[in-house]
């Protein structure tokens, strides 16, 4: 009898503490997510304004760019070697301003998307980890992204691998 409550007691106690060890893990597609708020086909809309707006400018250049390369064609073998050098190089210039603004337009989009979906993004993981924390999950993981979106704090094991791999000054941390 003894026996039997000795091994029920040690039964429940292993449970328990397996149980009370068990980490909750969670994982999420913020990328589906992100697409099924609201506020980000507004910012979609936004965007795509904004890159018509560019790609408008771009393409009024391009079309300046042509006309001055098929006026100097036409006009050349009555121009001057002094007008044909000029004329030339006003197109090279032209020529040079566009590819700088299409890299600077590049550059800007990405910026302003950027901008007005960090809001967002942050929106979307500001839920996730008060919904991680309501139901005690210890890690969230974004399945579109393969890493870990939410986390609570815990024990960083990087001193403890590099010591087993033999690396010598591993007393640093990680970074986490």
């Amino acid at each position: 009898m003894k026996k039997t409550i000795s091994t029920l007691l040690i039964a429940g106690l292993s449970v328990f503490a397996f149980s009370a060890s068990a980490q909750k893990l969670a994982h999420i597609n913020l990328d589906s997510l992100l697409r099924s708020m609201p506020e980000s086909d507004t910012a979609r809309k936004v965007g795509q304004a904004h890159y018509q707006m560019l790609e408008s400018e771009v393409e009024s250049m391009q079309k300046e760019y042509q006309s001055k390369v098929q006026d100097y064609q036409a006009h050349k073998a009555t121009y001057t070697p002094l007008i044909q050098n000029t004329k030339e190089q006003e197109i090279q210039d032209m020529g040079q301003r566009i590819q700088a603004f299409q890299g600077s337009a590049q550059s800007d989009l990405q910026k302003f998307n950027d901008s007005i979906t960090r809001p967002i993004i942050n929106k979307a993981k500001k839920a996730i980890n008060e919904v991680a924390k309501e139901h005690q999950f210890k890690y969230v993981f974004d399945t579109s992204s393969g890493v870990v979106i939410y986390s609570e704090d815990s024990d960083d094991i990087f001193a403890l691998v590099a010591d087993k791999l033999g690396i010598k000054g591993s007393a640093k941390k990680s970074g986490k």
